[in-house]
């Protein structure tokens, strides 16, 4: 069995930056289709908003701010991943973001999901709410984790 569809999971951070050149990195390897995937967390922008830290306008001006930043990572992306010559395609999202990305890793049957280092667990409740070690637990496929900048810029430059 080959690895022929990889999908990477992005928040638009430095972070996803790195994670994306090194999914780039393995779809150039592996002759493989990277789909890159944004969500906008409205579960979030919800919780915000009944617990009165935003009032409804200042929630929908943080939506359309996540939403033009998830764009403008997307397009970046594309752009890391035409300079290599692979096949792509970036996905804006909205909902859970563990439920969007584990949803979407299932639909298009990823034979691997590349994802940004784990945040360090402080607290056993952070383990069951903390988003990306959900989307590490939950997933339908194997999971690369990536860490280690300056070895993946290396490994970028290389192909």
């Amino acid at each position: 069995m080959s690895i022929n569809n990889i999908v990477v999971s992005v928040t638009g951070g430095e972070q996803s930056i790195i994670t994306t050149k090194y999914a780039i990195y393995l779809a150039k390897l592996l002759n493989a289709k990277l789909t890159a995937v944004y969500v906008v967390d409205k579960k979030s922008l919800h919780d915000l908003l009944k617990s009165r830290i935003f009032v409804e306008i200042e929630a929908l001006e943080f939506e359309r701010e996540l939403e033009q930043q998830g764009k403008h990572f997307l397009e970046r992306a594309k752009k890391l991943a035409d300079t290599k010559q692979i096949q792509y395609e970036g996905l804006l999202l909205e909902g859970v973001i563990h439920e969007q990305v584990v949803s979407k890793t299932k639909a298009l049957n990823a034979d691997l999901l590349v994802m940004g280092e784990l945040k360090e667990i402080i607290s056993i409740k952070e383990t069951y709410f903390d988003e990306g070690e959900r989307i590490f637990r939950e997933a339908p496929c194997p999971v690369v984790v990536v860490k280690n900048a300056q070895k993946v810029e290396a490994l970028y430059k290389e192909v």
